[in-house]
């Protein structure tokens, strides 16, 4: 005897109660997902708050549970909108959230937009009875083309060091994509995608090694063979390829055509993402190339019909007839063509940060303190370094001769050197001796109220801290002395202020105790007073050739 259907009654109507059940995949992926989503707000340092996932799933769940509610008249647990929602917040980032904001609601109109969209899709774009788009897919395609890098951003596709963490995260990617996918029997697509991806993608970039992508948590381009394994291993191609092309309802229903498509949406990620140059739009054209696969798998089905239909596999291609044949041909004509689609990019303007209001900054053709034209700086350099006329006679001269105080072995993070390897110990203690120079020139400065030798030591934003304390010390008639002691020196990673698709900024770190010694006009000491002290300075110039202080780090988010 079948088991009586539960029901709840709501003002004397039954409505059927669908719940959730341990056999469900969905629920297998969520688990996947939200394990992840674990490691990623403690080890992984993720840029998303547990408030902004909340409000995906709420967003997800509400929605499916009121569709099926009042056109299903069922009450079910709404497995999918939640599964949805969760996949939006994974991937989905809004600017200017920092890890370890756990309930910024920052951007939530993008979160429950995006969801919303994406839940639409699915009920709204049918064919046949099923959806043709995958949902969270299409919704976060949308919204990248649509609101750009000033609004969102894609989870980046390289997350932090290799180490005990990233060997966890790796195990429960691959071991529950694999998993997962033998459930559904979706294997093939998988493995498909993946192999074809590795294939097309070598094929589109060694034969263009000055293709490059520029990334944020990278310090230069990442081109040729560096490139391909960042795409080939990135965490976020693996999320990308086990838990998001291998949807049941939007792909293939025969094993072959599953397979022939996860090699199809390979290709169109190699394709797409050839002409880009940011990572911001490599991700979305990896993320698209689904969306073009989705629209056209119908057709696709409907042309490897004959090999799904159980005869012999010579049957099956005698079967195609010229299909076969101009099938071949078309995919060795595009094969050929990869090289030229990663060529494009070579033929674009270099990609500049943009401003927060989504223009790009202007740059004034100056040079030097004194902010003077170029051609004129170069008349008067070239004036100061010629030798002096014959005739000359001897005359006295001096220099100043600076004593810096004892300096700490530099340590250097391992976040550092994965985002510059070219940053040695040798590097990052001439960077710290560079500051602590700097440091001394600005506490002479101080003292003797020279606002011309200030700027020996600092530029820009950084030279501005310095002499604003130096007026204030003249028109109060004092001076100070400060000396340091620094216990403690390392390099650390920063997030850019204004747009965290700007490259990470290294600074150098010092802490210690600082004393200030107040004098009056006659020297008489006023007071002594020694605090703690603790900043992050940024140089700058080049690594190999750093300039002076050029900015305060202190206050930035740590990457």
């Amino acid at each position: 005897m079948a088991a009586k259907r539960r029901t709840v009654s709501i003002r004397g109507r039954e409505y059927p109660l669908l719940l959730p059940s341990i056999r469900d995949p969905r629920l297998h992926v969520a688990a996947v997902l939200l394990t992840l989503q674990l490691l990623g707000q403690t080890v992984l340092n993720f840029r998303l708050s547990i408030a902004q996932i909340l409000i995906c799933l709420a967003t997800g769940a509400l929605i499916e549970f009121g569709y099926g509610f009042f056109k299903d008249k069922v009450i079910m647990w709404p497995a999918s909108g939640l599964l949805t929602g969760n996949s939006v917040a994974f991937i989905l980032r809004v600017p200017g959230t920092l890890h370890g904001q756990w309930w910024s609601t920052r951007g939530y109109w993008i979160f429950i937009g995006v969801v919303a969209v994406s839940m639409a899709s699915k009920y709204l774009i049918r064919w046949r009875g099923r959806h043709i788009f995958n949902p969270s897919n299409l919704g976060l395609v949308l919204a990248f083309v649509a609101l750009g890098p000033q609004y969102t951003e894609p989870l980046d596709l390289w997350w932090i060091p290799m180490g005990p963490w990233m060997i966890v995260t790796y195990a429960i990617l691959i071991g529950g994509g694999l998993f997962i996918a033998w459930e559904l029997k979706l294997l093939g697509l998988e493995l498909g995608y993946m192999a074809a991806f590795a294939l097309f993608a070598a094929l589109a970039l060694l034969p263009v090694p000055d293709h490059c992508m520029i990334a944020s948590w990278y310090a230069t381009p990442i081109c040729g063979q560096q490139l391909w394994q960042i795409l080939v291993t990135s965490p976020e191609l693996l999320i990308f390829a086990f838990f998001m092309v291998p949807d049941p309802r939007t792909v293939p229903d025969g094993q072959a055509g599953r397979f022939v498509f996860g090699i199809l949406v390979a290709f169109l990620s190699i394709v797409l993402l050839g002409p880009t140059t940011l990572e911001f739009w490599t991700k979305t054209a990896i993320l698209g190339s689904l969306v073009f696969a989705c629209a056209g798998r119908f057709a696709l089905a409907r042309l490897l019909a004959p090999l799904e239909e159980g005869v012999g596999r010579v049957e099956a291609i005698r079967s195609l007839g010229l299909r076969g044949p101009a099938m071949l041909g078309a995919s060795l004509v595009l094969l050929a063509a990869l090289p030229l689609s990663a060529e494009l990019s070579l033929h674009s303007t270099i990609p500049a940060p943009e401003l927060p209001d989504g223009t790009r900054p202007t740059l004034a053709l100056v040079i030097g303190p004194n902010t003077v034209d170029v051609g004129t700086w170069a008349v008067n350099a070239a004036g100061q370094a010629l030798p002096p006329p014959g005739g000359t006679t001897p005359a006295p001269a001096s220099s100043r001769v600076w004593l810096l105080p004892s300096i700490p072995r530099v340590t250097l993070p391992q976040n550092i050197t994965a985002f510059d390897s070219s940053i040695t110990q040798a590097k990052a203690t001439a960077w710290a001796r560079t500051v602590v120079l700097d440091l001394m020139i600005e506490s002479e400065a101080r003292r003797a109220h020279d606002l011309t030798l200030a700027t020996l030591g600092a530029t820009g934003d950084g030279l501005t801290e310095f002499t604003d304390v130096i007026k204030q010390d003249i028109k109060s008639g004092k001076s100070v002395q400060k000396t340091y002691t620094f216990d403690r020196v390392q390099l650390t990673l920063f997030l850019p202020k204004l747009s965290t698709q700007a490259s990470r900024l290294v600074g150098v770190s010092l802490h210690g105790t600082t004393t200030l010694i107040t004098r009056d006009a006659a020297g008489k000491i006023l007071s002594q007073q020694t605090q703690p002290y603790g900043k992050s300075w940024g140089l700058g110039g080049s690594s190999d050739n750093p300039d002076p202080i050029i900015n305060d780090y202190s206050d930035l988010a740590l990457a």
